[in-house]
């Protein structure tokens, strides 16, 4: 039995390690295998050209980490200092503790926090009353705006999800990004209710709510670069014989008895719309957002604001080109030196120049002198965006892929963008392969 999987991010590599793992002989194809994954060593710190991080409390990654034998690289973000800033009229101002994502969990940090004017601080005290609803998937925006008020929308629900998505709250669903909340929202009105009555784990052991790998992300994709079959190939072609699948890379053809389509998807509908031409159709449905990366190394004397936050958001409103900044010397302990500070800006203006971000920060953090290295990445079209509607399309998505014998899908197309969310996608495709061979 043999498997062609297309797309070597850590979707197809993951997955090739589990079918591997049940003894089924796996190709991954893909011209720069990792994905968006990949760090690099540079003047002594440790750089990520992608994620940098995972929630701890999704543990599909730190699964497949401990099966691989790198448990010892695992470390958690240095929650000591784990807070973040909001900028609001030029300043900067401490997102409120308590906060479960959008929903107000703690009433005195809502009392005292300048984020948000009286008006919207009522707003969300007087959230407990409502009653039970169910309602039609509606934007983020419309969702967090109906609760607690347009502040909320402006200086919260856009500035984290932006961060993430690199979208927008006005267009990503509420059904798809805020589930649990919109679960609430039917079950008890509330949704500051349904946060309270469901209490989130602190992670064990006293970690920190973010973990990452010593050595970088990188690391990870290297390890499984070594125990999976990698060709540096694009898959332009799919198609379907006899006895199998045929999948066609740089003009030639490669024999497989099932194919999991382990790409983005608007790569796979162009591969899958020949098979099925409403599958190819809602795969493209799905836009994705592109987003570009400064990392900036300074002289720890050149940098004179104090360092005592993980960084800072931006919103919409207030936004000029950095989307976010991560602080990489208090969010993470062991990556830069001690005479250097390094800052991470997450833009998604299409070509921001290094020197248009170097006039951001010298805006929000006076910072004045030029940097002693700028690293820059952009990922074109790599985030999925899960606008109004996205579930039930992703539910005729796969239930179309499931009818077509031999034909697997995963990735962060479908249930999730994180890492944890991708190497749990692998491990069900890889299970719905060995569950195929076993009927």
């Amino acid at each position: 039995m043999r498997i062609g999987i297309i797309g070597g991010g850590i979707t197809g590599l993951s997955c090739a390690y589990y079918l591997g793992r049940a003894g089924i002989e796996a190709t991954v194809f893909d011209p720069t295998p990792g994905g968006t994954i990949g760090t690099v060593y540079h003047e002594g710190c440790v750089l990520e050209n992608g994620p940098e991080s995972w929630l701890a409390a999704k543990p599909w990654a730190e699964q497949l980490i401990k099966e691989v034998g790198m448990g010892d690289e695992l470390t958690s973000s240095n929650d000591a200092n784990r807070r973040t800033y909001v900028l609001r009229h030029g300043r900067f101002v401490t997102l409120p503790e308590g906060l479960q994502l959008v929903v107000p969990t703690k009433v005195l940090p809502i009392a005292a926090t300048t984020l948000f004017t009286w008006g919207t601080k009522i707003r969300m005290g007087l959230e407990i009353l409502r009653s039970p609803k169910a309602l039609p998937d509606r934007s983020v925006s419309d969702f967090v705006r109906d609760h607690f008020g347009d502040e909320a929308v402006e200086y919260l629900a856009e500035p984290l999800l932006a961060g993430v998505y690199g979208g927008s709250p006005d267009e990503l669903s509420a059904a798809s990004v805020l589930p649990k909340f919109v679960e609430y929202e039917q079950k008890y009105g509330s949704v500051v209710v349904g946060a309270l009555r469901t209490k989130i784990p602190k992670p064990a052991g006293g970690r920190g709510i973010f973990l990452t790998l010593k050595r970088g992300m990188g690391s990870l994709v290297e390890e499984l670069k070594t125990r999976v079959n990698v060709l540096p190939l694009r898959v332009d072609g799919l198609a379907k014989g006899e006895s199998g699948w045929g999948l066609r890379a740089e003009g030639e053809w490669h024999p497989f008895d099932q194919v999991v389509v382990a790409c983005g998807a608007n790569h796979a509908a162009g591969l899958v719309g020949p098979h099925d031409q409403r599958l190819g159709e809602l795969l493209g449905m799905i836009p994705h957002s592109s987003s570009e990366i400064w990392t900036l190394g300074f002289r720890k004397e050149d940098v004179k604001r104090p360092l005592d936050a993980f960084g800072f958001l931006v919103p919409r409103k207030e936004r000029g080109v950095i989307m976010s900044c991560t602080w990489l010397n208090t969010k993470w302990a062991g990556r830069v030196p001690d005479d250097k500070v390094v800052l991470r800006c997450f833009s998604t203006h299409q070509g921001v120049t290094r020197e248009a971000v170097l006039q951001e920060l010298g805006r929000l953090m006076g910072i004045s002198a030029e940097p002693v290295f700028a690293l820059h990445q952009r990922w074109n079209n790599a985030m999925p965006q899960y606008t109004v509607g996205h579930a039930r399309r992703a539910e005729e998505i796969q239930e179309r892929f499931d009818a077509i014998p031999g034909l697997h899908f995963a990735g962060n197309a479908l249930n999730g963008v994180g890492i944890p969310d991708c190497i749990k996608s692998a491990r069900q495709a890889a299970g719905g392969v060995v569950e195929s061979i076993g009927t």
